[in-house]
């Protein structure tokens, strides 16, 4: 089994840059970019909530008030962050795997095990967001609220977390179209190269290349 775990740029991009250009090859690289920057947004959503719960926690202290009503501006941050950060874990490929069984497969039947499996993830990616997308328009519709002072319309919110997981499922299943591309043309091991777990090498070569990229 493998565990997430912490990537750069190089192991999210630079895969596909020594034998596959154009087409979904190029596609892959611009989605990985693009929820490279994804991350960045959730993780800047993270830190704003956490610099308005410190100033709640002094203004309670000292005046007795609760003026940014942080506890729920930071359950919309995480889950926002959350969705926006699913897509950049898939680029990186830092989703849970189960390898005990797959190590012992030939490159060849990786890859169309690695196609089954960004299927399968799409199919789940797809289903969630279908029920999602229907909770957000029924909240939309009735023009439901939070119960609290803030009385924010929740489809705003919801709306924002949801193009978070529009964008992991079309990425699941951009993946999955380009691995099966691949293996159809007989180049699994391409396939493979780009879906399958990260061998130790590459993290290794990515994290590498991340120190020597920092001045």
């Amino acid at each position: 089994m493998t565990y997430p775990h912490s990537t750069s740029a190089p192991l999210a991009e630079g895969a596909l840059r020594e034998t596959d250009v154009g087409g979904l090859g190029a596609a892959l690289r611009g989605a990985a970019r693009i929820s490279r920057w994804l991350a960045w947004l959730g993780g800047a959503l993270l830190l704003l909530c956490a610099i308005l719960v410190s100033l709640d926690v002094v203004f309670r202290a000292v005046l007795k008030v609760t003026v940014f009503e942080s506890f729920e501006l930071s359950t919309y941050a995480f889950a926002i962050a959350t969705a926006l950060g699913m897509s950049y874990a898939l680029a990186s490929r830092a989703h849970i795997r189960i390898e005990v069984v797959y190590q012992t497969f030939p490159v060849h039947w990786r890859g169309w095990l690695d196609v089954f499996a960004y299927a399968a993830l799409t199919l789940s990616a797809g289903v969630l967001l279908f029920w999602c997308g229907a909770m957000v328009l029924g909240n939309y519709d009735s023009g439901a609220r939070s119960n609290s002072s803030l009385s924010v319309p929740l489809a705003v919110p919801q709306a924002v977390w949801l193009l978070g997981l529009a964008w992991f499922a079309a990425l699941a299943l951009l993946y999955a179209l380009y691995g099966l591309r691949n293996c159809l043309r007989g180049r699994a091991d391409l396939a493979h190269r780009r879906l399958g777990v990260a061998a130790l090498e590459e993290e290794i070569d990515a994290n590498v290349s991340r120190g020597e990229s920092q001045p």
